[in-house]
């Protein structure tokens, strides 16, 4: 009996071909990671699906011989034969491949490799991810995990949203090329990993995790003179997917906005993010980190910084949220995640998310006709200095609370 058309068990589309992705036991995905992948050459499903079990047969071969105890050639466990492993072993027990001679100052090839090396070709180790480590740690390659975290130290991120993007592109990479350095991708392996992982997702995202894996292979290669050309430049041009259209922050109407109001109003950290949000036009981590201040005699939310170096700004604290206090000690994160679930609860229609609120706070501006230059200080679009926008004697909090004032909202 054929498989049902539906049935894409321990298949994953690339591209236009289809592919085996079998799981990997918990036990193995240290050394294994958390699938194993093989082309099936067809971009026919029903042919798939029949040479699937092919590659599964082959697949639970390899995780029985895995799993066995004992050593194997070469006096290392299964475990130390994986890339990782090996990395780990040498960067722990052997350090860096070139040192300084402590007798004339000069740098020269570390002992202790040279020794491991000798050890291993006189017992006949031939685990390719075990020589490919040692060859990776000679060259002073370090696995896409390093080149993470020296990236993010030598370029601090604002928030942690957006740190946490990087870690999640690298966990994707990781996903199909293990904890290995990125010198020597290839295009066609740049845009095979893309097609892979972009199945299902946002254009946007899509677009964000090729701009990550580019700035960290730009990273890694910092150092050389004449690095040869990125392989993920302007990646998503060349991936043969189409994704998901990106969801636009869709602006709520009257009713949804008196809706998503009464589904918050219980709650004691959304509900004054919400207000401060539609009175703003703050997105949800600005609702937290706002400091209120007086400025020329008028209360104000002042933003030091932000998402982008024109976020830093000042906006009067409008009638409404006189005695309005956001939450301390609370995860931006953590109240998206609450509000988007409250959302779903009451069937708000999708796209309809927290970013609206700053949609509401803008098309009330609008509708009050003010004008496009100060709208566009208000909400963080106008490229000001931080002297401006905390002190300036141009135009003052209390022109800016005037058209605040003017934001009307059922809620």
């Amino acid at each position: 009996m054929a498989a049902p058309k539906s049935d894409t068990r321990y298949l994953q589309r690339i591209g236009s071909r289809w592919h085996a992705r079998i799981p990997v036991p918990s036990k193995l995905r240290p050394q294994m990671g958390p699938y194993l992948r093989k082309s099936l050459d067809t971009s026919d499903l029903r042919e798939a699906q029949e040479r699937r079990w092919d590659f599964l047969t082959v697949a639970k071969g390899r995780f029985a011989k895995a799993l066995k105890k004992g050593k194997p050639a070469g006096g290392l466990s299964e475990a130390e034969l994986s890339y990782a492993a090996f990395r780990a072993k040498l960067r722990e027990e052997v350090g860096p491949a070139i040192v300084v001679n402590a007798f004339d100052g000069e740098e020269m090839r570390n002992p202790d490799l040279d020794a491991l090396v000798e050890r291993m070709e006189e017992r006949g180790v031939e685990s390719r991810e075990v020589w490919r480590a040692v060859g990776d740690h000679v060259k002073g390659l370090d696995p896409v995990s390093e080149t993470l975290k020296s990236y993010l130290e030598g370029n601090p991120k604002r928030n942690a949203t957006t740190a946490k993007n990087y870690e999640t592109t690298v966990k994707l990479w990781q996903g199909v090329h293990g904890d290995t350095p990125i010198h020597g991708v290839t295009r066609k392996q740049a845009i095979e990993w893309l097609e892979g992982v972009a199945e299902g997702k946002a254009k946007d995202t899509v677009k964000r995790y090729g701009t990550v894996m580019s700035h960290l292979w730009s990273w890694a290669h910092r150092k050389e003179e004449d690095p040869p050309r990125n392989p993920f430049d302007d990646l998503q041009k060349a991936v043969s997917t189409k994704g998901r259209e990106g969801v636009s922050h869709g602006h709520y109407s009257e009713d949804e906005l008196k809706r998503a109001y009464a589904a918050v109003a219980d709650d004691d950290e959304l509900r004054p993010v919400f207000l401060i949000s539609i009175y703003t036009g703050f997105r949800l981590d600005e609702c937290l980190r706002a400091e209120r201040q007086t400025l020329n005699g008028v209360d104000c939310f002042v933003l030091k910084s932000g998402k982008t170096d024109n976020a830093a700004r000042v906006v009067p604290v409008h009638t409404r949220l006189k005695d309005v206090v956001a939450p301390q000690g609370v995860k931006s994160s953590a109240l998206s995640v609450r509000y988007g679930r409250l959302m779903r609860d009451i069937q708000m229609p999708k796209g309809k998310t927290f970013h609206s609120l700053r949609k509401a706070f803008t098309t009330a501006l609008e509708r009050a006709k003010c004008p496009e230059a100060i709208a566009a200080r208000l909400v963080g679009h106008a490229p000001l200095g931080i002297t401006y926008k905390i002190y300036s004697e141009g135009l003052k909090a209390t022109e800016l609370r005037r058209w605040v004032e003017k934001v009307k909202h059922p809620v």
